[in-house]
């Protein structure tokens, strides 16, 4: 066996936590989230606080102006360089940029740290109490901060506002609708088919002792909506939907293998990050020319194949993005997963929580404590940002890789398999659907929305708040029917 090269990164410690205080008052906000995490992360790993000189944050729902500041300070870190992963920027791309912090040895050790307080201050609002969340000094900035322009800047698409797409789940339940009809799935036979995977991830946190919702449900529960399983975007309803009202931190620590000797970590407290490929290829939902880009996971698949010299589907553990059920099945068709594979570790979002920028982070964790035997050699952990915006996946071993590290950006492949189409805003005349779902209001349909081509090659997005029109859309498949376009509505009227 070749000598690991004294440079290849290597997490040594991890600690996730969730709290559910029934008194907001007594709960922590999201730095002291992150810090219990870091401290549990710092006591499982043997590394001192005193030896980190890397903090990276992910930005989250608190909007402090340095988080990994705050963090540093509550540990007793000193002397630390501070990062801040912006919205749009992967999670997996903060693990990536504290990898090569220690392999290029600007740094001997990273902790990466995410968390969300939201349970603490939905609970207090509703209470009409103030818990206190700490302000930093005007100019507090993190010595360097990772953003994304691009995804900034086209997020979304003005006609996908213009007809009254804002809400996450609708997005997420056109891409569905898009990829249903691609693989030739009727409406009820989705359902059945979302219903029963979910009801496996609603098992699997029941195993998780810091899942949010461990009591398992049956597919019908999850499948119907009822008083407590709102439709909110069909056909995905409340619990299909990532959890991300929850108190949660998480952290993770890397060093080197050479650091990881001199500190005495034993190699079975090693798990090693071998690769992560990720598509920055930033489109709006409606423009893209399949909805749910399926090459973009597609030829991060391949490209971990061929840098791990070893088939992807075969690979051990797995945790694929669930915020909501779409990403789940694109990346496991993707990926060629053999059916009745699980795709999740933790229970996923919707059980597990989904905290709003550091699920990623938790899922590592759960990763990294199953590696431990000959069984689970390695873990593929995937990745998402925004609206199915950007993909990527990480796979970390229980072994050393033969490779040195290294993160691969696929976009420019991805792009030429899924361009970009032009959308019009204004478009008036004939059109045929290409996804829908129509939104609900408590128990009431509010509107449907849907995405069509046009006959000059464009797309458009329209509206209905008809209720005839609605009751079509959600008593059976308008993938493929032609509409009339006017002003941003659709109708089945001759234009």
């Amino acid at each position: 066996m070749s000598a690991i090269d004294p440079s290849t990164p290597v997490l040594v410690g991890w600690h996730a936590l969730s709290r559910r205080d029934h008194d907001p008052r007594d709960g922590q906000e999201a730095a002291d989230l992150m810090a219990s995490a870091a401290r549990g992360a710092l006591q499982a790993s043997g590394v001192d606080a005193a030896d980190i000189d890397w903090i990276g944050a992910t930005a989250g729902l608190t909007r402090y102006a340095d988080p990994a500041r705050l963090v540093a300070d509550r540990i007793g870190a000193a002397d630390v360089h501070t990062v801040l992963a912006h919205i749009g920027v992967m999670q997996q791309s903060l693990v990536s940029h504290a990898c090569r912090a220690v392999q290029t040895g600007t740094h001997r050790v990273a902790l990466i740290v995410g968390g969300e307080a939201h349970y603490r201050k939905v609970r207090a609002a509703a209470r009409g109490h103030d818990v206190p969340v700490t302000t930093q000094a005007a100019g507090v900035v993190p010595d360097e901060s990772l953003t994304s322009p691009d995804f900034d800047a086209s997020i979304s698409h003005p006609a996908e506002v213009a007809a009254g797409l804002s809400a996450t789940p609708a997005y997420y339940a056109l891409i569905d609708s898009f990829w249903r009809s691609q693989n030739g799935q009727g409406v009820e036979e989705r359902r059945d088919e979302i219903a029963r995977v979910y009801a496996r991830f609603a098992e699997i946190a029941q195993k998780n002792p810091d899942a949010v919702r461990a009591n398992g449900y049956r597919p019908d529960e999850l499948r119907n909506p009822s008083e407590s399983n709102p439709m909110l975007a069909f056909p995905y309803t409340k619990l299909l939907s990532t959890t991300w009202t929850v108190d949660q931190g998480c952290a993770l620590v890397i060093t080197t293998h050479r650091h990881a000797d001199e500190l005495g970590i034993p190699a079975a407290a090693r798990r090693y990050p071998a690769v992560a490929v990720e598509s920055n290829h930033v489109v709006p939902v409606a423009a893209r020319t399949r909805l749910s880009q399926p090459a973009a996971m597609r030829i991060i698949g391949e490209t971990i194949s061929q840098r791990m010299k070893r088939d992807v589907s075969e690979i051990e553990l797995l945790d694929l993005y669930s915020a909501f059920p779409a990403p789940v099945f694109i990346g496991a068709q993707a990926l060629r997963v053999p059916a009745g594979r699980d795709l999740t570790l933790t229970g996923g979002m919707s059980f597990a929580g989904g905290p709003l920028n550091s699920y990623v982070l938790h899922a590592i964790a759960a990763a990294a404590q199953r590696l431990t035997g000959p069984d689970s050699r390695a873990a593929l952990i995937s990745s998402v940002s925004g609206l199915y915006t950007k993909q990527g996946a990480l796979v970390i071993t229980a072994e050393a890789p033969p490779e040195a590290f290294e993160t691969i950006d696929v976009t420019d492949a991805v792009a030429g398999e899924e361009p970009q189409l032009p959308v019009a805003v204004d478009a008036q005349g004939t059109a045929r659907i290409v996804a829908y779902t129509v939104v609900f209001d408590g128990d009431r349909p509010e509107r449907a929305i849907v995405v069509a081509d046009l006959p000059d090659g464009r797309r458009a997005v329209a509206r209905s708040h008809d209720q005839e029109l609605m009751a079509w859309a959600l008593a059976g498949d308008i993938v493929g029917a032609e509409v009339v376009l006017r002003d941003g509505i659709f109708s089945r009227d001759e234009f």
